[in-house]
This record gives C-alpha cells, structure tokens and sequence, in this order.
C-alpha cells in the first residue's frame, strides 16, 4: 500500500487537480505494487501534498532558478519488481505534467521509489487519537 508524498511548487495544482492526481496515482500504485482491490487496501493507500515557497528549494546550494517538483513513493519491500518501478515512474511524471501548471509551465517532476521493509511500515502500529489523550503535568 504505497505511500506517495509530493513537494510541489506553490499553486501548482489546484484543488481539483489535487483530486485527480490523488485518484490516478493511487489507481497506478495499486496496479505496480499489484495489490488486491479491497476497500481496506485502497484506504492504505495515501498521498500527500506538501507546497514549497519558491524560496524554499535549492539546487547545488542555490535557491532554484525554476520550479520543480518530487514524488517519493514509499512501498513495501518486493512490492514493485523492475517492470513496475519503471512504470510507476514513467506514468506518475506524465500524471503530474497533465495536471501542474506554474509560472513558467509546467515543472519538471522527478520519480523516487523508496522500498520499506513490512515491519517499517506502519501496518502493524494503532491509530492514535490525540484529542482523546491526557496529558499530566
């Protein structure tokens, strides 16, 4: 059940664009990472949209000339095989070019696959509801 968190440029999505890049990476992540179509599975499923200020990101030690964007994919050790790596990647930069527009265009999108082993995960930790912890002082 991957994990996908994406660092893009400041409005380079808009909300609906959001939930169509949502929608088709976790459709793609289902099908690379060749899971089960179950209702639990697909709620493992997440993705997260973290947006930089154009003076938040540099390249080689300098703040960056021109936009650009990354999605780091995090999935279950032996999850993805060689065949499916390179498809999540080659289809998630196309999912992101359809849908991301900045100033200048459309920002170059690198792919990175991170595999996890299962007990790194986080499958086997507790939902933690902190409104209903008390804290003592």
């Amino acid at each position: 059940m991957p994990k996908m968190f994406l660092h893009a440029p400041q409005g380079a999505f808009t909300a609906e664009a959001r939930a169509s890049v949502a929608a088709e990476l976790s459709e793609l992540g289902m099908a690379c990472e060749r899971l089960i179509d179950t209702p639990q599975i697909r709620a493992g499923i997440w993705v997260y949209f973290v947006e930089h200020a154009p003076d938040t990101v540099f390249r080689a030690g300098r703040q960056a000339a021109e936009p650009i964007m990354s999605l780091k994919v995090y999935a279950l050790k032996g999850g993805f095989n060689a065949e499916t790596k390179t498809r999540m990647v080659a289809e998630a930069t196309g999912i992101l070019g359809k849908y991301s527009r900045t100033d200048h265009g459309q920002a170059p999108a690198y792919v990175g696959i991170i595999e996890v082993p299962e007990e790194n995960s986080g499958m086997y930790g507790q939902q933690v509801h902190l409104a209903a912890m008390q804290i003592k002082a």
